[in-house]
């Protein structure tokens, strides 16, 4: 495929369905992406992390995040992320799941992040669906390239829980299990 811009050869992008011109970087979609981002017009005060045009305010599924219309990433709080995934898998069965790799290429890409401007961390989400995220862990945001929030919502964990007998630690998300001392043992 060639640029509509340039006219310059256009390569995919990882293992999503959209190509990115590497003379001019301009991206095309021959598809609609499915990550449901809803643009709210008002300028985010924040540059993409990708192409460094402005974003602007947008909500996935209620929860507030800052989208690209260039490129169509998005980002978004980890908090907030994590409700948006929540919603969106509860939509999906394990019959829906993605199970293409990802493009190892992808791990090498190094943004700054567009709230402290060091560097985000690119990694395989631990969440399962086969996509490489970037997260600033100072900053507790998430950036996702267009299509990897439709990837990643596909994979839908199996509920496989093993409780422990006794608890040795408060757990992460405050319940009333009281955290036992190597004394409560003896």
């Amino acid at each position: 495929m060639n640029c509509p811009s340039c006219g310059a050869a256009m390569e995919p992008v990882g293992n999503r369905r959209y190509f990115r011109c590497t003379h001019c970087t301009s991206f095309e979609f021959p598809e609609e992406m499915a990550d449901g981002v809803s643009p709210l017009g008002e300028p985010a005060g924040i540059d993409c992390p990708v192409c460094a045009k402005p974003l602007q305010t947008a909500a996935v599924d209620g929860e507030p995040v800052s989208y690209c219309e260039r490129c169509r990433g998005f980002l978004a709080a980890l908090d907030s992320f994590g409700r948006i995934l929540v919603k969106r898998r509860a939509l999906h069965g394990h019959n829906e799941q993605v199970v293409e790799p990802f493009n190892p290429e992808e791990l090498k890409r190094r943004l700054a992040c567009p709230a402290c401007h060091k560097g985000m961390d690119p990694h395989a989400f631990c969440g399962g669906g086969n996509a490489v995220v970037d997260t600033c862990e100072r900053c507790n945001l998430i950036w996702l390239d267009a299509g990897e929030l439709a990837v990643i919502e596909r994979f839908v964990p199996h509920e496989h829980r093993i409780e422990p007998t006794i608890p040795l630690a408060q757990p992460r998300f405050g319940t009333d299990v009281p955290i036992l001392t190597l004394e409560d043992l003896i």
